[in-house]
């Protein structure tokens, strides 16, 4: 999967050995194109029908690497100093290689299952699935019609230097994604006769100055108590004793605690809504002043605050009737399933043999995945991840979308195997 560049499409090149080796196995599989090259493979091996229908789902698109500096070749799985390096170990082909390996384990096997197991392998999740999931729930929702799913997320975390496991994370809820546009207008003309007042740019530019000193108020959800709580437990000395008052004054936390766990930009993103700028735009050549200076601001939204609140809060900081915030397109809220019921009872079922004594705690994802289109039509997402990670390789940027991506070898066979007990359970 890794040898195959889904950075800009492609995905039906990726999937079609994977239908094939579904096909020999005796599953029912399809491909289905939302564009050319942009396939969706969905396969479904049948139960009895006593329980609802689990869905495996992942996605085979990967960010591009262009712009960074990698060590070994991006597209050639390579095993170093312990790590398996390419693009899309972490964000999502390892995922979607545990899906395919669990499941052809069931389906050779003949093994009877309680409930039909769907597998869906999608393309276009990092740009906002209208290429995979959610054309996919526009144009063919039967094929994925289930009472729950797992997706990516969640993940067993390990020590610092990989000899141990720490904990069991099931991600339940991530923030909601939007984006806004800032929009300021203004004359136009010649760059040889700059304007005197009323420069678009310099609009734009102060409102983006107002915009990075936003701060959303802050508060401690239930998932990320549990996340604060396991952090303080080996945090650098600056942040412990602020994560403990945190996690014990949740959801409330005080100002001097917030102005501390601030200054990390995890902790930060865990407990706020986030906005940042991302892109900009202006004249189409150098020599014009431009009518029109525009940036996207991206929000990644906390539970409980709502779309309507940030637009508002954004207004209200940029403070100028020349400049306009505009909603972007709505791509879902972010999911929010509880943390008990089958898929819970089953990674705390296979986690108390596979890594005794281990906490299995609930976690929010501060991006967004495609479980927030599973929510439309009523299924219940959880993120169980077959990945190990240390919170050493979160500080490395080696993970999901950075150079060098990365996942440690010693913890490929037990996090696989986890995994593939976690669907056996729900599935048999």
């Amino acid at each position: 999967m890794v040898a195959v560049d889904t950075s800009h499409g492609g995905e039906t090149k990726l999937l079609e050995p994977v239908a094939a080796l579904y096909r020999e196995a005796g599953v029912p599989v399809q491909i289905l194109e939302s564009s050319p090259g942009r396939g969706n493979l969905v396969a479904r091996l049948g139960g009895s029908g006593a329980k609802k229908p689990l869905l495996l789902l992942a996605h085979v698109d990967v960010v591009p690497v262009e712009g960074q500096t990698w060590s070994v070749p991006p597209f050639t799985l390579t095993e170093k100093d312990g790590f398996l390096y390419g693009r899309g170990v972490n964000d999502d082909k390892a995922m979607a290689a545990a899906i395919v390996a669990s499941t052809l384990e069931l389906a050779r096997s003949r093994t009877p299952l309680t409930r039909d197991v769907i597998v869906a392998l999608t393309a276009g999740e990092e740009t906002n699935g209208a290429a995979g999931v959610r054309w996919l729930i526009e144009n063919h929702k039967d094929l994925l019609d289930a009472e729950i799913a797992l997706n990516e997320g969640g993940a067993p975390l390990v020590s610092d230097d990989l000899a141990k496991p720490v904990e069991i994370a099931v991600q339940v809820s991530e923030k909601t994604y939007q984006s806004y546009q800032i929009v300021a207008k203004g004359k136009g003309g010649h760059s040889a006769m700059p304007p005197t007042s009323g420069d678009p740019t310099v609009a734009l530019g102060r409102a983006l100055v107002k915009i990075g000193g936003l701060r959303f108020p802050a508060r401690i959800l239930p998932e990320t108590k549990a996340s604060f709580a396991d952090a303080g437990a080996d945090a650098e000395p600056q942040y412990a004793a602020a994560l403990r008052h945190a996690v014990a004054s949740a959801p409330g936390i005080s100002p001097a605690d917030e102005a501390v766990l601030a200054k990390d930009e995890k902790f930060n993103a865990q407990m706020r809504t986030t906005c940042v700028a991302t892109m900009l735009k202006a004249a189409a050549a150098e020599n014009i002043v431009p009518t029109t200076a525009e940036a996207t601001v991206n929000c990644r939204i906390l539970p409980g605050d709502s779309r309507a609140q940030v637009r508002a809060a954004l207004e209200k900081a940029v403070a100028d009737t020349g400049v306009s915030v505009v909603e972007g397109p709505d791509v879902g809220d972010g999911p929010h399933s509880p943390f008990e019921g089958e898929v819970v009872d089953a990674v705390r079922k296979v986690s108390a043999t596979l890594f005794p004594g281990m906490r299995v705690e609930p976690q929010m994802a501060t991006g967004g995945s495609d479980s927030r289109f599973l929510v439309r039509i009523g299924i219940r997402p959880y993120g169980v991840s077959p990945i190990a990670v240390s919170r050493a390789e979160l500080r490395s940027g080696h993970t999901a979308h950075g150079a060098d991506e990365r996942m440690p070898v010693r913890w490929l066979e037990p996090t696989a195997s986890y995994f593939r007990e976690v669907v056996r359970t729900l599935a048999l």
